[in-house]
């Protein structure tokens, strides 16, 4: 806890507005990114063409202001204020982008920062902070306000009357912000937070969130051990089905996304949910000939701003596999040591599977598979059996192609309606050996083929198209229990039409 009384930068960004803590009308240097840009006190507003991820520097008179340089980041945050009793305010609060690591919680008020805290991610993002003692030495009620540190989230909760008041909680608050009018949580089978990092679902379901927030709209992700914590800020679920069956409350609208393993879910599950988005043309054609008749495609995406990025045109000689062993000899790792071929692994379980030095790493964190993807003249793919029969893309092939990765897979059905001759297969080793020595040979004839699956993933199967598909399911829905659903979800789609024609 920080109790402060001199002007410093407020360290989060309220309302689109940076609070200087400088008088106003006083001329202050400003730079964010790099550019410079007319700022005063008492407050610096920071336009969205700025971007996602700002660094602001902050000068009077050529002396930084207390608390410049600042990093901050828009989106990608949640929490809330479980209570507040005197001086002390417990919530929670977490990056979800990041949830392995502790975050910071300031409160402040008209006259600048109050105190500081730190949620801390072993304790699930739990927080207690201590207000200054100077607020209840007076009878004046000053309005307090809880937000994340270099983000631009004001907690749930989070505003509330300090100061000649006491025992104050949320539920007796007299003013907080107004609750948007739909609340979509995003359901993963990642045990918890902790584990998140090591999962793909909970990054597949981040990047499905920041997509939403694009539109208006406001979603989170809940693992597993949260998939029940929230009912009453829940209108919307979406249900990345993994390993779990969830139960489904029929007072909400239910959506499943079935993006893998379609021989794990029992037949009867898909009447819990109003729609049920299949990524396979052909086994959505199944499900619908059995009578699921609100099974709809809705394919695999990527991140556009994660893997759609521009990369450094060197790449290495090598194939590149990421993958955990799944605890048998994968076919293409096998294939490769098999035709001395040059590869490197990455991946979890291949102890006493292939030599010690062949594998690189246990993982790459997935904020930096893009360039690994991006950095190799072959990245090579493969599918589950259930997957391959099915056809269910594999999600690399979206990333991959997105980053402009060369890719070889196995043969799936349905690939090439979605990626035509854009990106190669092998079903034997002597095709796969064939494949690899030309692409190492001719890695030009295969760059120039990559450039064309990134067009089509970007340009129509990124989750940005996905959000907007789901907004309009949820517009059209004659199921849609809470008539105002209808009104937010046609203002919503209607808007991400315009602005993305």
């Amino acid at each position: 806890m920080t109790d402060t009384t001199h002007p410093r930068l407020l360290p989060l960004l309220h309302e689109g507005l940076l609070m200087t803590g400088q008088p106003v009308g006083t001329p202050l240097e400003a730079r964010v990114n790099g550019e410079s840009i007319t700022a005063e006190g008492p407050h610096l507003t920071l336009e969205p063409r700025l971007g996602r991820e700002l660094r602001i520097e902050l000068s009077r008179n050529g002396s930084p202001l207390p608390g410049s340089p600042l990093r901050l980041r828009r989106g990608g945050w949640q929490g809330r204020v479980t209570g507040v009793s005197g001086l002390v305010v417990r919530g929670l609060a977490c990056d979800l982008e990041q949830p392995e690591r502790d975050v910071a919680v300031v409160a402040w008020g008209p006259d600048g920062v109050l105190a500081f805290a730190t949620a801390r991610a072993d304790a699930n993002g739990a927080f207690t902070l201590i207000l200054p003692a100077s607020l209840s030495e007076t009878t004046r009620r000053t309005m307090v306000r809880v937000g994340i540190v270099g983000s631009d989230c004001l907690l749930e909760g989070g505003l509330f009357p300090a100061g000649g008041m006491t025992g104050w909680s949320p539920d007796l608050r007299v003013s907080a912000p107004e609750r948007p009018p739909l609340s979509i949580r995003i359901k993963i089978s990642c045990p918890t937070l902790k584990d998140a990092p090591a999962w793909g679902d909970y990054h597949f379901a981040n990047s499905l969130r920041k997509s939403f927030e694009k539109i208006g709209m406001r979603a989170s992700v809940d693992c597993q051990d949260s998939w029940y914590d929230r009912p009453d800020d829940e209108d919307v679920t979406i249900v990345l089905r993994g390993r779990h069956r969830y139960k489904t409350d029929p007072a909400k609208f239910n959506i499943m996304w079935l993006i893998s393993h379609p021989d794990r879910i029992p037949f009867d599950e898909y009447a819990d949910y109003d729609h049920v988005g299949v990524a396979s043309d052909i086994y959505c054609a199944e499900l619908r000939s059995r009578g699921v008749s609100h099974a709809a495609p809705l394919h695999q995406a990527t991140d556009a701003e994660l893997f759609g990025a521009e990369f450094p045109p060197e790449r290495k000689q090598a194939c590149l596999f990421v993958g955990n062993s799944r605890r048998e000899y994968r076919t293409m790792v096998h294939w490769c040591l098999e035709r001395h071929l040059p590869l490197e692994l990455y991946g979890g379980g291949w102890e006493d599977v292939v030599p010690d030095e062949l594998v690189r790493a246990q993982n790459i964190p997935n904020a930096d598979l893009p360039k690994y993807y991006a950095g190799h003249l072959l990245l090579l793919n493969d599918h589950w059996d259930s997957m391959r029969d099915n056809g269910f893309l594999s999600n690399r092939l979206f990333d991959g192609s997105a980053a402009g990765a060369p890719i070889l897979t196995d043969r799936v059905l349905g690939l090439s309606e979605i990626f035509g001759d854009t990106i190669a297969t092998a079903s034997t080793v002597e095709e796969f050996e064939a494949q690899v020595r030309d692409a190492l040979a001719n890695p030009d004839a295969w760059t120039a083929r990559a450039a064309e699956a990134r067009a089509i993933v970007l340009g129509r199967h990124t989750f940005d198209h996905r959000a907007r598909e789901l907004a309009e399911v949820m517009s059209n829905s004659s199921n849609l229990t809470v008539a105002q659903f209808r009104k937010t979800f046609h203002i919503i789609s209607r808007k991400s039409k315009g602005e993305n024609a």
